[in-house]
């Protein structure tokens, strides 16, 4: 399919227009139709972007002009209107999660490969330069094993009101699957395959809405990783932390869509040239030059060769907003490619919308057994 890609919109929140504003920039994407459960909106969106309004998914998802249906709807919707559109022929772009439960998933997806059909998550942040320079780093072994990784995510819930459906876990799954699928997914692929080994869930106090929620896993032999999602803060508050300390150096990131990196590590000079190497452009103060035995120091019961301490820090090259379209964008470059040869490996596949729900089901299911 060498012509553009013909897209149809199932849900126009505030999510599903910026995504059809960001397509519509894409000449290799040609937006065809929107619909909504919100017929005014619906049209709305249709008259501010040209594109044909359509009054339900199934009049959508029948368009004979339409290769692939996006749904930016909310996740109890997902298995049904995706598995009406794979089995109409279309391709199908999923927000996360991608379905509430592992069996819808691999239904979602066995029917995606019995049609030949894409099935993709909006997994976005493997696309965020950042994170790919995070893998890099991880897997140049250049800052020594990584050991410990952590995200905090402080955010708003002014937008979220008592009645919002975010709340009602048999609509959104709770803040693991809804939410944490993204970071699940990051880890993994920084870090390789791993486990959830505990996991804990507040209410919020004379309710029973779940607004925070911790896990741990663990990555193969020697990484540890913990998240703390917490959806309580005021809008001008919200804010994202990560953390990944290294045996060298310890890497920070903030903001969930992460524009700017620092590294503060101890490095020989030519682990200092490679990590230079990794992070182009990056700016270089070294806080310290050693000499004499301090090149020597030891760490885990190994001799180490140092150089000097070194601040490291890189940005994205866009500001935020910018770059989460850049996103977006990217990762549907990355779909078509592999719609347009089937032998193009994609960044994000079925397997990462399975894996990703995985990690999340197993920390809500361990802090559903915890919290008894």
């Amino acid at each position: 399919m060498k012509s553009p890609l013909r897209y149809g919109l199932v849900g126009c929140g505030g999510f599903g227009r910026f995504c059809l504003n960001e397509y519509q920039q894409m000449p290799n994407v040609e937006c065809i139709a929107v619909t909504d459960v919100n017929a005014a909106l619906a049209q709305k969106t249709a008259d501010e972007t040209g594109t044909a309004c359509c009054s339900s998914p199934e009049e959508l998802i029948a368009r004979a002009d339409i290769d692939l249906v996006h749904l930016a709807t909310p996740p109890f919707t997902h298995a049904a209107l995706a598995l009406a559109a794979l089995r109409a022929g279309k391709h199908v772009l999923c927000e996360k999660p991608l379905a509430l439960t592992m069996a819808d998933a691999e239904e979602m997806v066995r029917v995606a490969g019995e049609q030949n059909r894409i099935l993709a998550v909006n997994l976005i942040m493997r696309y965020n330069p950042l994170c790919q320079a995070v893998r890099k780093l991880v897997e140049s072994r250049v800052l020594g094993e990584p050991l410990h990784a952590s995200l905090l995510n402080a955010a708003q819930d002014e937008n979220l009101g008592p009645s919002h459906w975010f709340w009602d876990r048999s609509k959104s799954g709770g803040i693991f699957i809804e939410h944490g699928v993204h970071f699940f997914d990051l880890f993994e692929w920084w870090f390789g395959k791993g486990a959830v080994i505990s996991a804990e869930q507040i209410a919020r106090p004379g309710t029973d809405i779940i607004d925070q929620v911790h896990c741990a896993a663990r990555y193969g032999a020697a990484t540890l990783g913990t998240f703390y999602h917490g959806f309580h803060q005021l809008r001008l508050r919200d804010e994202q932390r990560w953390t990944i300390v290294f045996e060298l150096g310890t890497l920070t990131m903030s903001e969930w869509v992460p524009t700017f990196l620092e590294l503060d590590a101890s490095l020989d000079d030519a682990g200092l040239q490679a990590v230079r190497e990794i992070l182009p452009g990056s700016r270089v103060e070294i806080l310290t030059r050693y000499s004499g035995a301090e090149r020597t120091p030891v760490s885990r019961h190994q001799p180490r060769v140092v150089d000097v301490r070194a601040r490291i820090s890189a940005d994205a090259g866009l500001e935020k907003k910018a770059l989460y379209g850049k996103m977006l964008r990217d990762l549907l470059n990355d779909q078509i490619a592999a719609i347009d040869n089937p032998s193009h490996t994609r960044l994000v596949g079925e397997g990462n919308g399975l894996s990703s729900l995985a990690y999340a089901v197993d920390a809500r299911d361990a802090a559903e057994r915890s919290r008894r």
